[in-house]
């Protein structure tokens, strides 16, 4: 089976570095419990625990309570939404909803899952291009995002589905690309608009995922120091709501210092901003452009400074600007690629 997974490209959006990680591999069949109602065909029943409404004349496909691999993580399966796409393009969309929950202290994001979709007795391929269009822009931007143990993160995956067709879909999640545990899903079964309903991160009584107070260190690498300078501000950017409306998004910066030990000409965003993450009620802020009331408005990439090539002992300062989901502190984290412990970190409160 050709199978597909959300790949974490660690530059924000520029540097084409794929992440790869190796995992045990998880036969776990026995931790997924699915909940069945009785219906007569032809007859609409509510499902009460779920707040779904199977439609006339459509099979009894069940949502699983949950999806558990090794120890690592969780994966709450929420509904999904079929989407007949018209003359738009020469496939139907499946979106699957989901909340995705680390159960170790490694650093994860959602694109540690493994999905894989089969109808009709071939495989369809995840099409994360039509997100914006059928979707909601907001989860895709969980690509880039890091999650801390414990904390839950609510996540999409869509596949492109052979068009016209109403055959049950069979959804495959996992831990690698191996082997997977299934559910059924089926066009026909209609599903309240989860884009629509509300999700907020809960809150972290004690924010700090590393011992605090480290504001300056020299990587375990040896190539770079960092100094974590602290928030230049809070500054008004723009995104997309579920709606697809352009709305005001509260932005923070964090300032950095970097010092170039990589034995040549080299640049702190392509080495730096891969160990590099800024938790909120831990779950990593995404970063964003330049806002305008920012003292880089205007500037492009290549007049920023972290995009610059530094000479081999010199130092740069620079600010990354994130993007706010609450008024809750923020903590600043650099962790080696794959090292657990952080050898920088830094919280700070939210200027009001």
């Amino acid at each position: 089976m050709k199978n597909s997974k959300f790949s974490k490209i660690l530059c924000v959006g520029m540097a084409g570095v794929m992440m790869t990680a190796a995992f045990t591999a998880c036969n776990k069949s026995g931790d997924t419990t699915k909940e069945t109602e009785e219906t007569e065909q032809g007859e609409t029943t509510e499902v009460t625990g779920d707040e779904t409404t199977i439609a006339a004349g459509a099979s009894e496909c069940v949502i699983p309570e949950k999806f558990v691999f090794d120890g690592k993580f969780s994966v709450q399966v929420l509904g999904y939404e079929y989407f007949d796409t018209a003359d738009a393009y020469d496939y139907d969309l499946l979106n699957v909803y989901y909340d995705f929950t680390p159960l170790s202290s490694e650093i994860m994001g959602d694109n540690y899952i493994y999905w894989s979709c089969k109808q009709a007795g071939e495989d369809q391929e995840m099409n994360p291009a039509t997100n914006s269009k059928f979707g909601n822009c907001v989860f895709s931007d969980n690509i880039w995002i890091s999650v801390q143990e414990g904390v839950t993160l609510r996540g999409m995956v869509s596949f492109s589905c052979k068009k016209g067709c109403t055959d049950e879909l069979t959804i495959g999640v996992g831990e690698n690309s191996n082997e997977y545990q299934y559910f059924s899903v089926d066009p026909k079964w209609e599903m309240p608009d989860i884009r629509h309903q509300a999700f907020e991160v809960a809150k972290v009584a004690n924010p700090s995922f590393g011992p605090g107070n480290l504001a300056e260190a020299t990587s375990p690498s040896g190539s770079y120091d960092i100094k974590i300078n602290g928030v230049t501000g809070v500054y008004t950017g723009s995104g997309l709501n579920c709606d697809g409306d352009v709305v005001d998004e509260k932005v923070i910066g964090i300032s950095y210092t970097w010092t170039n030990h990589t034995g040549k000409d080299d640049d702190a965003f392509m080495i730096a901003s891969l160990n590099n993450y800024v938790f909120q009620d831990g779950v990593s802020l995404v970063v964003t452009g330049c806002p305008d009331d920012s003292e880089d408005a205007g500037k492009s990439q290549s007049e920023l400074p972290e995009y610059q090539d530094i000479a081999d002992g010199e130092s740069i300062t620079y600010t990354v600007y994130y993007k706010l989901r609450s008024d809750s502190p923020v903590e600043v984290v650099f962790k080696d690629f794959f090292a657990t412990d952080c050898f920088a970190d830094v919280v700070y409160d939210v200027p009001a």
